[in-house]
């Protein structure tokens, strides 16, 4: 049976508990999915959604609950009419305002609200967070903010992006393959391997994120200790990558060969990704599935 949504209540259903940290009830939930309260409490009883218990004994439905049973059922919550309906643009310009008044809970939000608007994952990283983020680097480049400011910023779309990432995983689900995502010595942004990370996630991947600077010695006691079927390492342009400026790229190919030949080893994947693989030798690159956009990270068979 096709279940549908409540368009009029959701949008409000989602501002309640992302600024109030509280719960959903069975008749909100009912409401949520356009079904009467005993259906919701069929769906508790049976384990098909997660609840907790209130001291008086009534069922309380966190958001994450919601969110991952609709993708265990493979529902689909309709969205249309949530009044963020704006050109990306606009929703760029408002996300930049929200970071440089570090306003993390706000930009959280409006990764949900896209998400729920039926924003693919991918169209979300490729065409809104990696906006962002060059929006912030061009204020940095036009000395509008600090590279103090422009650190911050950062980490507001990080910790903005790691609570959404709460919202779309499917804890429920078995994981498949591990990966290994890692930022090399030298480079320190570790934001496009955490969207990396949730991509990978979402498609039911046990994810070893490692973040920045890991080193050869780290990368060889991983891989001696668990299997991987892929490694994603990525290398971008920014002020705060140092990884592919000219006085670090003798080092940043060493490793990247060092890790070619790990990975030959223990016969696991390669990718590579961002704007600056352009820069590394082509007899390196030879080992490494290359890619540009974050959706074209999901490449891996």
């Amino acid at each position: 049976m096709q279940i549908n949504s409540c368009i009029t209540c959701i949008f409000f259903y989602i501002l309640y508990i992302m600024t109030n940290k509280k719960y959903l009830n069975t008749k909100q939930v009912g409401n949520l999915f356009d079904v009467n309260e005993s259906t919701v409490r069929r769906w508790a009883t049976s384990g098909k959604i997660e609840c907790i218990s209130s001291a008086g004994g009534h069922r309380k439905f966190s958001y994450q609950n919601v969110m991952n049973f609709a993708n265990t059922q493979g529902l689909k919550i309709n969205s249309s009419e949530i009044p963020y309906n704006v050109n990306r643009k606009t929703v760029i310009s408002d996300s930049v305002n929200h970071v440089f008044k570090n306003d993390a809970k706000s930009l959280e939000l409006i990764f949900v609200q896209l998400f729920l608007d039926g924003t693919p994952l991918t169209d979300l990283m490729d065409n809104y967070v990696e906006k962002i983020l060059v929006e912030i680097q061009n204020k940095l480049d036009r000395r509008e903010v600090s590279i103090a400011e422009e650190h911050i910023a950062r980490k507001i779309v990080s910790k903005a992006l790691n609570n959404f990432k709460l919202t779309v995983s499917d804890s429920s689900s078995e994981n498949k393959e591990n990966i290994l995502c890692l930022n090399l010595e030298n480079d320190i942004p570790d934001l496009p391997i955490d969207m990396i990370q949730i991509l990978l996630e979402n498609k039911n991947y046990n994810v070893h994120n490692c973040g920045a600077n890991t080193s050869i010695k780290d990368i060889k006691k991983l891989l001696s200790t668990k299997k991987y079927k892929a490694i994603f390492i990525y290398l971008c342009d920014r002020q705060c990558c140092t990884a592919t400026v000219k006085d670090n790229l003798k080092k940043t190919n060493q490793d990247l060969n060092d890790i070619s030949v790990l990975a030959k080893k223990y016969n696991i994947e390669l990718y590579l990704g961002g704007p600056s693989f352009k820069n590394i030798d082509k007899d390196v690159l030879r080992s490494y599935k290359t890619f540009s956009k974050y959706s074209e990270s999901l490449q891996i068979n």
